[in-house]
């Protein structure tokens, strides 16, 4: 990639026409990473005058071709971004490998977010190896070239002990101080990434840097310890100075927002799908919120949650987002569309749901960028009795309290008998 790529900044699903020759080069051929392309981030057209991208449902720092990255934003404030991630299941597996510039704000990042961030700098560090060096350290016993005599004699020539000296000799080891912060980190991440198959390699590396450090005792780190980087040798520099920053995100000592600033703090680069990130956070609101109430919301695109379409064959399983029960009964369905209009087939998806399911309630759950749209609207009702609502979510504001506003408009709609 240039040193200086072009930043174009984006909202999710916004439009934006590039030049041909921003795009393909002088055969026709296209000049988009391999790695961009594979993630289907982004939807090409020839228009009359150039090729026109559609941002799809990523957002993130996205790398385009060489010379030019795409800052995708969301249509939202940040602040609630870093709400949803940290209570959706986000596992930020979706990383690409280069390093982006993040704003420095007064938001608190998740915390699993920065284990990524660390542990991308710590492998780097593992690979090329502990910084190691010199350092002074206090011995006595018998003779050494260098002694301290004004030590030695009020210690033991005036006692009498004419064979023990004091001095101090040099050592070289690991066992410096930047080691010892770095030890600190590794326990600290250790202890907050999840036990899933999809953090094993992240727990092997930092099992592996505790074991490399087994000599080092910890050492918490202060506010601007960041600067023991500066100690180490060159070629590790950087990566110490990056795996120190992100400890001291997580210790509070510095903190980051979403959006993109050249000279902010660095991070790995990370690409979020809100399609996922705003189903799996209105999930665990309604888990969160129905806990007391012993009514369980279960993931129905898990094949042990799934239902059938129809009564005497499986061919075709049911798959709702939520899935409302208590005990053995299916109180209600609802769907979860990142999208504010719901379309004619995501109608006849909810209407299958409950059909098959035999309960009486079926809701669309999207977001709303425009707070006087958000809250509760009746669609209508069908032959069963069962009645269907579409609920839009305020994502612009206070979310919190939109969120618990969604859970008791919704809770008052479900059967309060099982």
């Amino acid at each position: 990639m240039a040193e200086f790529p072009r930043i174009v900044s984006m909202e999710e699903r916004d439009n934006h026409v590039f030049p041909r020759e921003d795009l393909f080069d002088s055969t026709g051929h296209s000049l988009i990473l391999p790695e961009t392309r594979a993630l289907s981030a982004v939807e090409l057209k020839d228009v009359h005058n150039g090729v026109n991208l559609r941002a799809l449902g990523l957002i993130g720092y996205l790398p385009l071709t060489n010379e030019i990255v795409l800052n995708l934003r969301p249509k939202f404030p940040l602040n609630n971004l870093w709400r949803m991630l940290s209570i959706a299941d986000e596992s930020y597996d979706r990383v690409l490998p280069v390093l982006r510039s993040y704003e420095r704000d007064d938001a608190s990042p998740p915390h699993q977010l920065l284990a990524r961030g660390f542990c991308h700098y710590l492998r780097a560090i593992i690979d090329l190896g502990l910084a190691r060096g010199y350092y002074r350290e206090p011995y006595t016993g018998f003779y050494k070239p260098k002694v301290e005599f004004g030590r030695t004699m009020s210690r033991h020539l005036s006692r009498g002990d004419d064979l023990t000296i004091s001095g101090d000799i040099f050592a070289y080891s690991a066992n410096l101080s930047v080691n010892s912060v770095l030890k600190s980190a590794c326990l600290a991440f250790l202890r907050i990434i999840p036990r899933d198959p999809k953090w094993l390699s992240e727990r092997r590396l930092l099992l592996e840097a505790l074991n490399a450090l087994h000599r080092v005792s910890p050492a918490q780190m202060h506010a601007g310890d960041e600067a023991l980087a500066d100690t180490t040798p060159r070629w590790v520099r950087e990566n110490y100075r990056g795996a120190l920053s992100v400890y001291a995100m997580l210790l509070g000592y510095t903190q980051i927002g979403f959006g993109y600033d050249a000279q902010g703090s660095k991070l790995p680069s990370f690409l979020f799908s809100l399609d996922s990130i705003f189903e799996s956070y209105v999930r665990n609101v309604f888990r969160t919120a129905f806990r007391e109430r012993k009514i369980a919301v279960l993931d129905g695109n898990t094949p042990r949650h799934h239902g059938r379409l129809f009564l005497d064959n499986n061919r075709f399983p049911t798959k709702p987002d939520l899935i409302f029960r208590k005990k053995r009964s299916i109180l209600g369905i609802a769907e979860v569309k990142y999208k504010q209009n719901i379309e004619e087939k995501d109608r006849y998806q909810v209407l299958s749901h409950v059909l098959a399911a035999q309960c009486k309630i079926g809701v669309w759950i999207s977001p709303s960028i425009i707070k006087e749209f958000s809250g509760i609207s009746y669609i209508g009702s069908v032959s069963t009795g069962a009645k269907f609502y579409h609920y839009l979510l305020d994502i612009s504001g206070d979310l919190d309290r939109a969120s618990a506003d969604m859970v008791e408009k919704i809770s008052t709609l479900l059967p309060t008998e099982s």
